[in-house]
């Protein structure tokens, strides 16, 4: 079953949907939590979020993406977008899906995508005890290095263009001022459960060395698949099976323990 869903912020009406599979009886199932990145929205190119959902579905694990406030459907302007606001929607969203009759509370398994992937692991490490797994795609590293990379790029002529500028998308002064003040690896670290992360090789965006970084972080906990030649968002169909793949395998030993 898919469900429209909505959740109510004191900024607004995240919108996204819920996704159950078709159990009998009344019994609990195991979930996964899906954050969208930067700019992105809760289908994600590809549909990859969609697909990846109902894959899920097939096996008896339910699953729930939406739109962060600014992002795709729900409210509020893209402009006002920063990490912390995101972090603290994100964890909304797990508190919600996690209250659900549908869901068994302890099997609840977080994965993100890009920025997306940075706000999974900085919620995994604040709430450790109440997730069974990580599972992070392409993730974005410390931001704020990469915002002061760009800035100095544009001040010393290498590029050009409008850091505020994003694919039309106008950021805000509160979004850089915001990354500047987190530590979204140091925070990950924090989280004392197992971690798959997947990055290709070919991703122009995030270097795939940001993913080795995460890696080290998580030491034993670890586990990191490079998938070779894949761009920032899998867009080949070989690349998207073998993510699919790897992350259900990993995604179902965390929740049938």
């Amino acid at each position: 079953m898919e469900k429209f869903v909505t959740i109510d912020t004191d900024k607004g009406i995240l919108r996204g949907m819920l996704h159950l599979p078709d159990t009998p009886g009344t019994a609990k199932v195991p979930g996964v939590v899906m954050y969208h990145g930067f700019s992105g929205n809760r289908m994600e190119p590809g549909f990859m979020f969609v697909r990846f959902s109902r894959l899920l579905a097939e096996v008896g694990i339910a699953s729930v993406r939406f739109d962060f406030l600014g992002s795709g459907e729900s409210d509020g302007s893209f402009t006002e977008m920063t990490f912390s606001n995101e972090a603290e929607q994100a964890s909304l969203i797990l508190d919600y899906f996690k209250a659900l009759d549908e869901i068994d509370s302890g099997k609840v398994v977080v994965l993100g995508l890009s920025m997306g992937g940075a706000l999974a692991g900085y919620i995994a490490g604040r709430r450790s005890s109440d997730l069974a797994g990580l599972v992070l795609w392409a993730p974005a590293g410390e931001m704020r290095l990469l915002i002061d990379k760009k800035e100095e790029m544009i001040e010393n002529g290498e590029i050009t263009g409008n850091i505020m500028d994003v694919d039309g998308l106008l950021l805000g002064e509160d979004f850089i001022s915001d990354i500047r003040s987190v530590t979204i690896m140091e925070t990950s670290a924090n989280y004392s459960g197992n971690v798959l992360i997947i990055h290709g090789t070919g991703d122009p965006v995030v270097p795939y060395i940001v993913s080795e970084g995460y890696r080290k972080i998580f030491k034993d906990r670890g586990e990191l698949v490079l998938i070779d030649g894949a761009d920032h968002t899998f867009q080949s169909i070989p690349w998207i099976e073998e993510l699919f793949e790897k992350s259900l395998i990993f995604i179902q030993n965390r929740v049938t323990i």
